[in-house]
């Protein structure tokens, strides 16, 4: 399995905004992360829109996080940026596959995507600044 550079970016993002006390410009965040900044922008507009972050007009404006980052899971970041967290096909379409009903191997994805999702559940965004070895 691989992570997305959308949930990269959006990670590195929200920690980011997590660690500053003032609002923070994505060309800013972009060039010390080494990021692109038009891609940053993009995933801002989507975090934005769906409340995980909040745009600040203005000279002194940017970006600031929409919640406490104790209240934001990882769980919703990666529901947000990725969509259900499902590690095979048949998972989110049961039509995908004619062999749903007798598949070897269908409960060890289930399995696998509940593990996932309990993973993410269990992580704030404040945890993995805390945990995260980044200054």
């Amino acid at each position: 399995m691989k992570v997305s550079t959308r949930l990269r970016y959006g990670l590195r993002f929200l920690a980011r905004l997590a660690k500053s006390s003032v609002p923070l410009k994505v060309r800013e965040v972009a060039d010390e992360e080494h990021l692109s900044a038009d891609y940053l922008r993009h995933i801002a507009s989507i975090l934005e829109t769906r409340g995980l972050v909040r745009g600040i007009r203005g000279k002194e404006g940017g970006y600031v996080l929409g919640r406490a980052p104790e209240d934001i899971t990882l769980l919703e970041v990666v529901q947000v940026l990725e969509g259900p967290i499902h590690p095979v096909e048949c998972l989110a379409n049961p039509s995908y596959c004619s062999l749903i009903t007798s598949c070897s191997t269908r409960k060890l994805w289930e399995e696998t995507a509940a593990c996932l999702q309990g993973f993410f559940a269990s992580k704030t965004l404040k945890s993995l600044v805390e945990e995260g070895g980044n200054p």
